[in-house]
């Protein structure tokens, strides 16, 4: 009862909130995403978000462990050139992640924190009142403070220091509007 009286209430004003979760973050390898945002004007939203995957998969197996272990999170902006949450966007945020990847395409793991900007465009559309698929793509980069290891498993120190990055990412989202 109370959440139909919050619905009908939210859509007799203009809505300004939205939740949704990524599903390319979902197909690597598990990673779990969430993202919320807040329109600010007609043509501004901010948000921030939070990645999350502590799957190790074939765990203890030298030859065929594999992980993307991470945490990560950021905020930024969006500005949407016809009307918030609809159509064209493009956005920048700052990005922190803490991580642990190896064994997916080569037998070596890197393991760090990252740190840096990114930058991204894509395209809302609205499904329904309250829904929409939100597509986009970008880049991220930075600086990473990195250890890298010979293999997922056995833990011998290859190398380590600190580097710069750049890294594609991509965005099938579904979003609850409100």
């Amino acid at each position: 009862m109370v959440f139909c009286a919050c619905v009908l209430a939210f859509s007799a004003s203009a809505q300004r909130f939205s939740v949704g979760t990524n599903a390319v973050d979902l197909l690597s390898l598990g990673t779990l995403e969430a993202e919320a945002s807040i329109a600010v004007s007609q043509h501004w939203s901010f948000h921030v978000g939070a990645e999350l995957n502590p799957w190790t998969w074939n765990a203890g197996d030298q030859k065929t462990q594999l992980q993307s272990r991470q945490n990560s999170y950021w905020g930024g902006a969006r500005y949407w050139p016809w009307h918030v949450y609809s159509g064209w966007w493009w956005g920048a945020d700052a990005r922190y992640s803490v991580y642990n990847v190896g064994g997916i395409i080569k037998r070596d793991t890197q393991e760090g924190d990252a740190y840096g900007v990114g930058a991204y465009g894509g395209y809302s559309i609205m499904l329904s009142t309250y829904w929409n698929l939100d597509l986009g793509v970008g880049l991220w980069g930075g600086w990473t403070n990195y250890t890298r290891y010979a293999c997922p498993v056995c833990g011998t120190r290859v190398e380590e220091g600190t580097k710069p990055f750049i890294l594609p990412d991509a965005r099938i989202a579904i979003q609850l509007i409100f």
